[in-house]
């Protein structure tokens, strides 16, 4: 009785200690809500805007780590778009929960990121989903995306400075190949994060004709197009960004052949919910710029190497559940705000130039810097096709980086899980089967990704 009374002193003593101030964030009351959920919660705003400008906050959804809050590392997640937000990361992919069919509730997830790490959820830029500014005609782009970035995370330390010294590691996807190192350059310029590591992102965009040739080409590998139509697409060299003329109708008809599958997890199957596909027209129209039914598997014969239960909804049901008033009252949001995955007010006018940037250059910045170094990694889900594993290995490979670990396969529970190697200053994996929503499609593996990036392994 003695020993068990003092293992609960010390665990108590252990545990973070939260100021009033930081305790008035606290989720407290969050609706559906597993029972059983210990780990806290905060939610809120950081201001990112000079003192001259009009406000700008970015909304933040904090977890702590359910292993050891005091010891794991801290770990920022955005999501891409450009213009999409981190909540819906935090919905259905690596956050804590997952909602149920049209939003009624939540259920555990339990492959979430913070098994291992606490995690910090934002919506940037300024402007998508819970997150605010007031500005008008604003002039979005990646440079302001990561002095706004930048500021976040200055000042979510100087709100938690309980995180100032332990290790920082930021986390993306998709367009975050621009946000991730861009912010990365953000800090290594202007200090003030000595705790930052480095970052990790997911099937990234970071040059535009390598994402068209991965897309195509991926779209080919999969038996998808006819040999001569790939063979114009290579001839008429469609993936570039001036394409000929002829390549409109060559990438119409490869389009066109392809609209029954979905794009970002060519291998599973499509939201056919009438219901929630209501709410897809922002994500469709931020692809047009940048040119999902229930399916169960046997997780005891597969080890999960499949996830158990996939939901190609879910994105929708997450909508609906952040577009409850009671859900927004329980985290903190200012006023009433009719939340979306993505925001076409965010995206439709950001910079084009942006987009269509090299990111070569910022990447060689980041790995022969000597200021801070960091550890960098990208990892690919080879079921993608919007950012394709094929054209991120072009982009890798074509950096010129000398080759220290040999591309091998790594597995789990037996089974081949993908193919990693290691450059200098930097690591690239891939996730067999995942879509450009890792942490959606392979969520075992994708769990198992951060662990050994975390953990030094990679």
């Amino acid at each position: 009785m003695v020993r068990t009374v003092l293992f609960a002193l010390i665990a108590t003593a252990a545990a973070i200690q939260y100021t009033k101030e930081q305790l008035s964030d606290e989720i407290t009351d969050l609706p559906g809500v597993p029972a059983g959920t210990k780990f806290k919660m905060f939610s809120g705003y950081i201001d990112v805007n000079a003192p001259t400008e009009p406000r700008r906050a970015i909304f933040y959804w904090f977890v702590e780590s359910q292993g050891s809050p005091e010891k794991d590392p801290l770990v920022l997640w955005s999501n891409g778009g450009p213009g999409c937000s981190g909540l819906g990361g935090f919905m259905t992919e690596q956050g804590p929960f997952r909602p149920m069919v049209n939003g009624t509730g939540l259920t555990a997830n339990p492959n979430a990121w913070n098994t291992i790490a606490n995690m910090v959820f934002v919506e940037q830029p300024a402007g998508v989903g819970f997150s605010v500014n007031t500005a008008t005609g604003f002039k979005y782009g990646d440079a302001q995306a990561a002095l706004d970035n930048y500021r976040f995370v200055v000042g979510f330390m100087k709100a938690y400075p309980q995180f100032k010294n332990t290790p920082f590691y930021t986390t993306s996807e998709s367009y975050g190949g621009h946000y991730m190192p861009t912010l990365a350059e953000q800090i290594v310029k202007n200090g003030g994060v000595p705790n930052y590591k480095g970052f990790m992102v997911g099937n990234p965009l970071t040059y535009m004709p390598d994402r068209n040739y991965g897309m195509y080409g991926t779209f080919y590998g999969h038996q998808l197009l006819p040999k001569p139509l790939w063979d114009s697409f290579v001839n008429n060299s469609c993936q570039a960004i001036d394409a000929p003329k002829a390549c409109d109708a060559i990438l119409d008809e490869a389009d066109s052949l392809t609209q029954g599958m979905d794009p970002y997890a060519l291998d599973f199957p499509v939201c056919n919910d009438a219901v929630a596909r209501r709410g897809r027209n922002e994500r469709n129209q931020l692809m047009r710029k940048i040119r999902m039914a229930e399916g169960k598997l046997d997780r005891d014969l597969l080890k999960g190497y499949f996830p158990a239960q996939y939901q190609p909804c879910n994105s929708d049901y997450a909508t609906m559940y952040l577009n409850r008033a009671d859900v927004q009252k329980a985290i903190h949001v200012e006023g009433t705000v009719h939340w979306s995955d993505c925001s076409n007010a965010v995206g439709q006018p950001y910079s084009n130039d942006d987009v269509n940037a090299p990111m070569m250059p910022v990447y060689k910045y980041l790995i022969d810097q000597k200021k801070q170094p960091l550890k960098l990694m990208i990892f690919s889900g080879d079921d993608d096709s919007i950012c394709a594993t094929m054209g991120t290995q072009q982009f890798i490979w074509d950096l010129g980086y000398a080759v220290k670990e040999k591309w091998a396969p790594w597995t789990m529970d037996g089974q081949v899980s993908g193919f990693t190697t290691q450059f200098d200053g930097l690591r690239f994996s891939t996730v067999h089967g995942a879509g450009h929503m890792v942490p959606n499609t392979r969520p075992t593996q994708a769990l198992e990704v951060l662990r050994k990036y975390l953990s030094g392994e990679w």
